[in-house]
Order: C-alpha cells, then sequence, then structure tokens
C-alpha cells in the first residue's frame, strides 16, 4: 500500500464470490478487499485468549493495523475507511453483527476514531428505460414504493430484480451500491451498534 491512510478504504466482504465481484470495480490504488470465509467468531461470548488465537480474527486485525499484538494507536491504523459489507438476508445481518464485535473488542479504535462503516446491502434493482441507473431498494415495501413513484412519473418498462447476495449483482450495480462515493449511501458505525449488536450475541 502507498500513499496517506486517508487516501484508502478496506471493504470487509463474505465469501470469496462476493470479493472477486467488487474487486472488479474498485479502484485498486485506494479501495481494497479483505474476503473472510466461514462464520466470523462471536467474541462478545469468548475469552481473551480464544479470541487472539482465532484465524479469522488475527488475519482481519492485521489486514487493518499495523500493531503486532493488542496494543493499538490511531497511527498504526492503515485504512481512513474500514467498510462491512455483507448481503441483505439474515445471515449477513448476523454477520456483520460479529464482524462489528471484531471491531469492539480488539480494535475498539477503529470505531472510536471514526473509521468503521458499512453500505447496507439493497435487495432490489429496479430500472426503467429513461435512466441509465438502477434504483436500488432495501425491502420488499421499498421496492413497491419506488415503481409506484416511477410509474406515477411516467417512466416506461419498469422492470427489477432480486439480489440473492453481493455476488449476484452486475458490475455496473456493485459499483453504484458500493464502490462510487458519489452514489453509495454509507453509514458510520458507533458505540450504538455495538451496544445493540452485544445484547443480541452476548
Amino acid at each position: 500500500m502507498t500513499g496517506d491512510a486517508s487516501e484508502h478504504e478496506l471493504f470487509i466482504v463474505e465469501g470469496e464470490s462476493a470479493g472477486d465481484a467488487l474487486q472488479q470495480v474498485c479502484a485498486v490504488e485506494h479501495q481494497h478487499i479483505h474476503t473472510i470465509q466461514g462464520k466470523p467468531m462471536n467474541v462478545f461470548r469468548a475469552s481473551e485468549k480464544a479470541v487472539w488465537a482465532n484465524e479469522r480474527v488475527s488475519a482481519i486485525h492485521r489486514r487493518v493495523v499495523g500493531s503486532p499484538s493488542a496494543y493499538l494507536s490511531p497511527d498504526y491504523i492503515f485504512y481512513n475507511r474500514v467498510i462491512l459489507l455483507t448481503d441483505a438476508n439474515a445471515d449477513g445481518v448476523h454477520a456483520k453483527a460479529l464482524l462489528l464485535g471484531i471491531f469492539a473488542e480488539v480494535m475498539p479504535e477503529v470505531i472510536s476514531e471514526g473509521r468503521l462503516f458499512t453500505i447496507r446491502a439493497p435487495q432490489f434493482a429496479i430500472t426503467y428505460a429513461e435512466a441509465d441507473t438502477p434504483v436500488f431498494a432495501y425491502s420488499t415495501e421499498g421496492r413497491e414504493s419506488v415503481i409506484s413513484q416511477l410509474v406515477s412519473r411516467g417512466a416506461t418498462k419498469v422492470a427489477t430484480q432480486h439480489f440473492a447476495g453481493l455476488a449476484g449483482m452486475s458490475a455496473r450495480e456493485l459499483t453504484v451500491a458500493f464502490a462510487n462515493p458519489e452514489t453509495r449511501r454509507l453509514s458510520a458505525l458507533d458505540q450504538s451498534h455495538v451496544d445493540a449488536a452485544r445484547s443480541v450475541l452476548s
């Protein structure tokens, strides 16, 4: 990695297929991918020794920071933004809570420094003849609302696509939803999100 940390962001993504798909649309000079395989550890229910012995936890720690141990100064954090990306289904929501727990217990400074983010994955893409860019919906109700609004504005050839996961999205859809800072919906994760995850997972 080269350049200042403020130029770089890391996407933490579930699964090789999703990671490979996103890699194709990232700006390689400052957007980076870390792929996780399998279910992340529930650190809220584990001992400190078990947490540090966990391969997935250690791999994320090594990727995010340059500190060789549990000690972490903000100066060690490689990335200005660490972005958690999971599928929009229940398994994805659970995985995101588990990942948030890892940061809360192992790298809390990433959260306190305001460097941990998420982008909610859309469930549907709605396209229509008058626009080149899809409109995303994040629930069935949201999809129906978008369609109703488009039709009322005279949109034609309205079509919808349901996403089974990130790997099922096209390059254009991935770019709009995640890679392009102008169009994605980036949300910061803070202590209130940690508290919510802890209440569910503890």
